[in-house]
Formats: C-alpha cells, sequence, structure tokens
C-alpha cells in the first residue's frame, strides 16, 4: 500500500512539475483549424486565370490577385446587446473606427493571416496562447504609438461572434478562395465586453 502511494505521489508531483513548465509555453498542443505549410490564396477568376500555386514568391507579383478581409479595430458603443447563448453583454459593433486593414488570406484561419500581416510592418496587432487550445487576440500597437489591450475585446466574423482566432476559417465550406462564403469582415470592439 505504501509504495502506491509513494509512486502515485511521485507521479503526481511529475505531471505537476510539466504542467507548470509548459504553462509559460505560448503553443498550440491540439488541433485546430491552421494549415500545415501556410500560404497565400490567389483568387482564381472564372477565364482560369490566376493560379493554384499559392508560392511565396507570387505574393510579389503585381499580377496577383488575393483573396483578402478587411480588419477593423473600432471604439465599444453605448448600445449593447446579449447574443442567445451568451450570459454577458457586448458592444454593438458600430462604434468609431480606430484603425482598418485589408489582409490578404494566409493559411485557413485568421490568427494565420493577421499574424502573417503584422510581422514586418511599424503597427502590430499580437495573440497570446490560452489553455493550449486557442489564440486570442492580446493586443494592438498603431503606427504613433496608441496601445490597446485586446484581452476585453469582442470579435465579430461578419458580424458574428467569434470565438477565437486559430479555429475561425477564412475559407467558406466550399474551401475556395474568392467566393462568396468568405470571411469579409472581422471587427475588434475594444473593450468590447460590457460586463
Amino acid at each position: 500500500m505504501r509504495k502506491r502511494l509513494t509512486k502515485a505521489t511521485i507521479m503526481v508531483i511529475l505531471v505537476l512539475t510539466v504542467l507548470g513548465v509548459c504553462s509559460g509555453c505560448s503553443e498550440i498542443w491540439f488541433k485546430d483549424k491552421t494549415s500545415k505549410s501556410p500560404d497565400y490564396h490567389p483568387i482564381v477568376s472564372d477565364d482560369g486565370s490566376g493560379s493554384d500555386n499559392n508560392s511565396s514568391e507570387e505574393h510579389d507579383s503585381p499580377n496577383t490577385v488575393y483573396a483578402t478581409f478587411v480588419l477593423e479595430l473600432r471604439m465599444p458603443t453605448d448600445e449593447q446587446e446579449t447574443e442567445e447563448s451568451d450570459a454577458f453583454a457586448h458592444s454593438k459593433l458600430n462604434g468609431e473606427l480606430i484603425c482598418s486593414w485589408e489582409i490578404p488570406f494566409f493559411g485557413n484561419t485568421l490568427y494565420e493571416s493577421v499574424k502573417k500581416f503584422f510581422e514586418r510592418r511599424p503597427d502590430s496587432i499580437t495573440f497570446r496562447a490560452e489553455q493550449h487550445k486557442f489564440y486570442m487576440f492580446r493586443e494592438c500597437v498603431l503606427e504613433n504609438g496608441e496601445k490597446y489591450n485586446l484581452e476585453t475585446a469582442y470579435v465579430a466574423v461578419d458580424g458574428k461572434y467569434s470565438y477565437c482566432a486559430n479555429h475561425q476559417s477564412l475559407l467558406g465550406a466550399d474551401g475556395i478562395a474568392g467566393t462568396d462564403d468568405d470571411v469579409k469582415i472581422v471587427v475588434l470592439v475594444y473593450e468590447g465586453w460590457l460586463n
């Protein structure tokens, strides 16, 4: 009996140690919707022009058109609403516009595209990993140095609540870039959760 308790105690200590060490890790451990080999998504037109080859060099080509979405950072409003499944109210999406970006689709998810877009820019949007499953918006720093903590931002994709960035697919059900079911607009409402 004593040996079993000792082995169990050692196992608990090892598990807690591993969890403690990894609590500072900022990586996703579980399957999400990100691409194994992310790249840009050129739009293939009806006449067959365009390309299915998503090579990175193509992104610099002036003749290639890429699928894009608009990302807006907005102030909260006094008007609020509560979704069917929400316990808390959030601001409506029509607050004062702080900044807006047109972002090319990169990979499959909102997370991949935003992260890639801000890699070499003077402004930035960053993420943090939560529960090793989700990438949540963390902070926005504009070119002029203004900072916005996005930890309590309300995130809406095409007018509907979006839980987290690495599970938010940009391509619609057909999986093809440049079609009607793609993501069109993502709104981050600064301090948009009101409770």
